[in-house]
C-alpha cells in the first residue's frame, strides 16, 4: 500500500517542477480556452518568424502571450475553487467568476492591440503584392 502523503510540501526542486508541469498539462488538456490560447501563441510565433519581426517585437509578443496565458490560468483557478466551494448558483460566485473571465478578456484585447501594431504593416504589404 502506498505511503499516505502527510504534507503538501514538495520534497525537492525536481518534485516542485514535476507538479507545476502536471498543473500546466492538466489545464491544457482539460480547458478549451487554454488550448486555444496555446495554439494562438504558436500561430503568433510562426507568423513572427515568417514575417521576420525584430527580436524586440518578438519579445513584446512573448510578454503579451504570457500575460494572456497567466490570466487564463488564474481564471481557471478561480473557477475551480469556486466550484469546489459550491456547485449551486450564487450571485457573488457568479460575479467572482465573471471578474476573473474579465481579466482574461482585458489581456486578450491588450495582446490583440500589440499584435495589430506588430503585424499590420507587414500584412498590408503582403496584401498589396
Amino acid at each position: 500500500m502506498p505511503e499516505e502523503k502527510k504534507s503538501w510540501k514538495n520534497e525537492n526542486l525536481f518534485s516542485s517542477i514535476k507538479h507545476a508541469l502536471f498543473g500546466i498539462s492538466h489545464i491544457l488538456n482539460h480547458h478549451y480556452n487554454a488550448r486555444l490560447i496555446f495554439l494562438s501563441a504558436i500561430l503568433t510565433v510562426a507568423l513572427g518568424l515568417y514575417f521576420g519581426i525584430s527580436n524586440l517585437e518578438m519579445f513584446v509578443l512573448g510578454v503579451a502571450i504570457m500575460i494572456v496565458f497567466i490570466a487564463e490560468v488564474i481564471n481557471t483557478i478561480v473557477e475551480d475553487l469556486s466550484n469546489l466551494i459550491t456547485e449551486e448558483f450564487h450571485p457573488k460566485v457568479k460575479l467572482i467568476k465573471d471578474a476573473a473571465a474579465g481579466v482574461v478578456l482585458v489581456a486578450v484585447f491588450f495582446s490583440a492591440v500589440l499584435g495589430y501594431c506588430v503585424f499590420i504593416k507587414r500584412v498590408m504589404a503582403l496584401w498589396k503584392k
